[in-house]
């Protein structure tokens, strides 16, 4: 069935011509959509999310965010669907070994850290740059908010610190 595939997808190509940037443009729109149809439903509540099968899991807040991690190669990732973090989810967080909440870089983010992270079992919290949303982010921009996710153990919900120094306290004194 493969071969079947690939040869057709050969024959389609000639007939298309050599426009190098538009096969390009091409296959990375068949990768994208391949990755979104791995999007599976979780649970009672149907929850969007991607293959939860292993020991670490991501949160994350909305539909759109599982979309736009899929489409970047993060696989173990579930939604909360809004504010409010369902049944299924506390119960999933609490058998994971390993589990992480991604949040917006805004105001609700730190909203839904405070609430989240009352009601289940979170090891770490990563968070958006900020004034950024998750399902807005690049591959790069995820991956480097996920490397720099903090144990929630410690987090405090007043601090900022998303990779961006803050400058404006020393100015303030030299002046």
């Amino acid at each position: 069935k493969r071969d079947y595939i690939l040869e057709r997808a050969k024959k389609l190509m000639e007939k298309l011509g050599d426009n190098g940037s538009e096969m390009s443009e091409m296959t990375s729109e068949i990768q994208d959509s391949a990755r979104v149809a791995k999007m599976q439903a979780y649970g009672t509540e149907n929850i969007p999310c991607g293959d939860i099968s292993g020991d670490e899991i991501i949160i994350v807040e909305g539909r759109a965010d599982v979309i736009n991690m899929l489409k970047n190669g993060v696989k173990n990732v579930i939604a909360m669907n809004g504010m409010k973090l369902p049944r299924t989810v506390i119960e999933l967080a609490d058998e994971k070994p390993n589990v992480t909440l991604f949040v917006d870089g805004d105001r609700g983010g730190n909203l839904i850290i405070k609430n989240v992270t009352e009601q289940a079992k979170i090891d770490f919290i990563a968070m958006a740059p900020e004034g950024k949303e998750v399902e807005e982010l690049t591959g790069k921009e995820i991956l480097q908010a996920l490397r720099k996710k903090e144990k929630s153990k410690g987090y405090s919900t007043t601090q900022r610190s998303r990779g961006v120094k803050r400058y404006d306290s020393k100015e303030s004194e030299s002046n």
